[in-house]
């Protein structure tokens, strides 16, 4: 029975290291491009709502961007954080995510890319989630709460209860279980 527990936590983990974020604003091509070669970054999944500024990562410049490199290029606008609901919520993050969250959840367009997504992700390869938003703290930002989402889908077909919430430092809590 221990062995079957641990083979699910291993599961989950390699799945969760699979799910990486990165952000555009202020950044240039080739520093992005350095960014993504470090975290070794198969594919990008591009969920701005809005992505046209910078004009270098508009959707079809950063497709081939990423194409010179190797780099499949995804865009899931519908994943993105839609601006009726950031303004809904102002500066009240945890109203933010919850409303996003809600979001991906009801309307039709977004669950079906959620799981389109969810279903995409594999062992093999590395995800990347980027957005515009610059900053690194998981509690501002919808690309945080879309890995959040993910993993949490991944835990409930593994049978796990509870949620997984992203701090931080992530990195120790998912080192302890190897």
């Amino acid at each position: 029975m221990k062995e079957i527990e641990m083979d699910r936590i291993k599961e989950l983990t390699r799945f969760t290291r699979k799910i990486k974020t990165e952000f555009v604003k202020g950044i240039k091509p080739n520093k992005l491009m350095q960014k993504l070669k470090r975290k070794d970054i198969n594919i990008v999944v591009d969920i701005r709502w809005w992505s046209v500024y910078p004009t270098y990562f508009a959707p079809k410049n950063m497709r081939d961007l990423l194409a010179a490199h190797n780099i499949e290029y995804i865009r899931y606008r519908e994943l993105g954080n839609p601006s009726k609901l950031r303004h809904k919520a102002g500066e009240n993050f945890e109203l933010a995510k919850e409303l996003y969250l809600d979001y991906i959840i009801k309307d039709f367009k977004a669950r079906q890319i959620f799981l389109d997504l969810f279903k995409k992700i594999r062992f093999k390869k590395n995800y990347c989630l980027i957005c515009y938003c610059q900053t690194l703290d998981p509690k501002l930002c919808h690309r945080f709460w879309l890995k959040e989402a993910l993993v949490n889908a991944k835990r409930l077909t593994l049978g796990f209860e509870g949620s997984f919430v992203l701090d931080l430092k992530p990195i120790p809590m998912i080192q302890e279980v190897q």
